[in-house]
């Protein structure tokens, strides 16, 4: 009787992570190849003046998202610290998140490093959603900002 239990725990345990890595991907901006950030290397946001392109023969899965990397030491880098190297919100426009809860997608070279979190944001030759969002910091602080994202995308994932 005891293994039955044991065996069913694992199961469920199993079930569970399924679960949190579908609701990853149905919450997260990504294309039917679950590849996260339109192949930009996370890792590049933090180590370079601009996100570079990551390759095909560099990818890591984290929790149901694929990501690529430009090269080996940056794959292992977020092998090593996944949840530092991710962008917020399901790599969904950070304006839009902060300010309405909405996912809108994102131009993967608009960012911006706010306290050691890549906050992505849209942008066209028409609008530019970090040029919003640094206009709001003449009223709001850039703290609050994040903590209204971080309750909006926390209600997000909750809803499903």
């Amino acid at each position: 009787m005891k293994s039955i239990m044991i065996l069913l725990a694992f199961f469920g345990v199993l079930n569970l992570h399924a679960q949190s890595e579908e609701l990853r991907r149905q919450h997260f901006n990504l294309k039917d190849d679950n590849l996260a950030i339109q192949g930009y290397d996370p890792v590049s946001y933090f180590n370079n003046s601009k996100p570079l392109k990551g390759k095909k023969g560099l990818q890591f899965k984290y929790r149901g998202v694929v990501y690529q990397f430009a090269n080996a030491a940056n794959l292992e880098l977020f092998r090593a610290q996944p949840d530092k190297y991710e962008p917020v919100w399901g790599a969904w426009c950070g304006h839009a998140m902060a300010k309405r809860g909405e996912k809108v997608a994102i131009n993967p070279t608009c960012f911006k490093i706010i306290d050691g979190r890549n906050v992505l944001f849209y942008k066209t030759i028409w609008a530019n959603a970090l040029d919003n969002w640094n206009k709001e910091l003449k009223t709001t602080l850039e703290s609050q900002l994040m903590k209204e994202g971080d309750t909006f995308w926390e209600g997000t994932i909750k809803s499903k």
